[in-house]
């Protein structure tokens, strides 16, 4: 039987990476003795798979796993069964056996981030927002990034502006709230690092404070992608 997960990703456990996101989710499923199918072959695993890879340091209110069980195991069960087991900040939200099986990530056009300026670090809003409105004022944001040509790997400069669907502040407890929409999925993705990166290098603003939430996706209809 297949399965699809939502969880979240919060708090601390935000900077173990993903194949540890990986192996965290595959003791908590030996631990809760739920039967989950295993792939044949030299190197057997569990049959089990993330839609979105998170990068270390990354929130994330939505998240989805797929996940194969035997066919008479009762799922209704699943959630609390492997929460009990996942250590504090990853949470199982739903499970279901009836869910679209494209793939999550081919579904994915777009997708909704907030990132948090935490005041004690970033005092001057007026001075981030005029940063930004400047860089979106030039005809191209140029990041360095490193591409594979032949045997070598070369450094050029990809303007990520085409990326940039959306961008709007909100004041919010102790910071800023950046929320920005970005294009995402198999067509094109631009990461929110990526997108600090644009923003602010050559700036006097250190990103390295700016905390990263991954919220909610949307499809090529602009409809919010769910289980």
């Amino acid at each position: 039987m297949e399965l699809r997960l939502a969880f979240k990703k919060m708090g601390m456990i935000k900077f173990i990476s993903h194949l540890d996101t990986l192996r965290v989710f595959t003791r908590a499923i030996q631990r809760a003795e739920i039967p989950v199918l295993w792939s044949e072959g030299f190197n057997p695993h569990q049959k089990l798979s993330i839609a979105q890879p998170l990068s270390v340091g990354m929130e994330s209110e939505f998240e989805v796993m797929d996940l194969e069980v035997e066919d008479d195991y009762p799922f209704e069960e699943l959630k609390d069964a492997l929460n009990r087991e996942l250590p504090r900040g990853l949470e199982i939200m739903e499970v279901t056996p009836d869910f679209d099986k494209q793939s999550v990530f081919e579904r994915i056009k777009k997708t909704e981030y907030r990132m948090f300026f935490p005041e004690e670090f970033y005092l001057d809003r007026k001075h981030l927002e005029a940063i930004i409105d400047d860089a979106m004022k030039r005809d191209e944001i140029l990041v360095k990034r490193r591409k594979k040509k032949g045997r070598k790997r070369i450094i050029v400069d990809e303007d990520i502006k085409p990326g940039i669907l959306s961008l709007n502040w909100k004041d919010e407890e102790d910071g800023y709230g950046l929320y920005a929409t970005l294009r995402a999925g198999s067509e094109g993705n631009l990461r929110p690092d990526r997108l600090l990166a644009g923003l602010f290098e050559s700036t006097d603003v250190d990103v390295d404070f700016i905390q990263i939430r991954r919220l909610r996706s949307w499809d090529g209809d602009d409809l919010e992608v769910q289980l």
